[in-house]
């Protein structure tokens, strides 16, 4: 006789226990998760419910702006509006809505108004920057 019908359930069992050890495993990173273009989206994607009421085109500019943040600590009006790409008065209206979202605040160094991410603004630009989900936005 052949020993295929002992070996048989032992080569199933082990092929069950093949597919419960890649069911446990995480599947592996996409490597296109975290290039610009994919993290601005990410961005526009979450200030849609942070900051209401503004349009696709708003939403784009905020994203650039608050993508800046990732380079450097603090920045100006005119540094975040040719971050996004607009002019000051658009840049104004958007850092608006950012700050009234709570992710920004500024302080005045010497002559120039400094923008900077409060904690708030740190913890949820991270958390989406590394497509995690983002923390709930403090009460007012």
């Amino acid at each position: 006789m052949s020993t295929s019908p002992i070996s048989a359930p032992d080569e199933l069992v082990g092929h069950l226990a093949a597919r419960v050890a890649r069911r446990d495993q995480p599947p592996p990173p996409d490597e296109h998760t975290f290039t610009p273009a994919r993290v601005r989206q990410r961005l526009e994607d979450t200030l849609a419910a942070l900051v209401p009421g503004r349009n696709a085109r708003g939403r784009a500019t905020q994203a650039h702006m608050c993508y800046a943040f990732l380079r450097q600590e603090a920045c100006t009006a005119a540094q975040l509006a040719a971050a996004a790409g607009v002019g000051r008065v658009a840049g104004s209206h958007a850092h608006t809505g950012l700050v009234r979202a709570g992710l920004l605040r500024f302080a005045y160094e010497g002559p120039r108004r400094v923008f900077r991410l409060t904690r708030f603004g740190e913890d949820w630009l991270l958390a989406v920057a590394r497509n995690e989900h983002p923390p709930v936005a403090p009460l007012p």
